[in-house]
């Protein structure tokens, strides 16, 4: 079994059959936790946003690993943060500034038809930890 799904089923268990069937690939799970981060941020579900969060990061730092798994969390899931109100705004209490770094051309790129709330997240981000990032 792959890395990536061993550490998947050690934390979400309850949604296994989106990941474990012979042809599911990594963006299987992703466009489901895609799907989970939604609604636990609706639900205020701390917890599963804790797993959701650390296997995005997990997955995140195998970039010298896996290029795919890393791309793929880039791509699949922290890209489309931005698509959700809620999640938008948790994004600079969620996403370590390592990270954010990294993927915000692609957050940028993601809100290209909406600048002013680019510009709102890259504020409020910089306000709560204490960065300098600049559009």
């Amino acid at each position: 079994m792959s890395t990536w799904r061993r550490k998947a089923l050690e934390l979400f268990y309850n949604i296994r059959f989106t990941f474990l069937h012979r042809d599911a690939s990594i963006y299987s799970l992703i466009f489901e936790l895609r799907r989970k981060v939604v609604q636990s941020h609706k639900d205020n579900d701390i917890e599963y946003l804790d797993k959701i969060y650390y296997y995005a990061e997990w997955c995140f730092n195998q970039e010298k690993r896996s290029y795919y798994i890393w791309n793929a969390i880039c791509v699949g899931f922290y890209e489309h943060l931005v698509e959700d109100e809620i999640v938008r705004h948790a994004i600079p209490y969620r996403i370590r500034p390592y990270i954010f770094e990294q993927v915000q051309p692609l957050l940028k790129w993601r809100l290209e038809k909406n600048e002013e709330v680019f510009k709102e997240l890259l504020q409020q981000y910089n306000k709560i930890n204490n960065t300098n990032f600049e559009c």
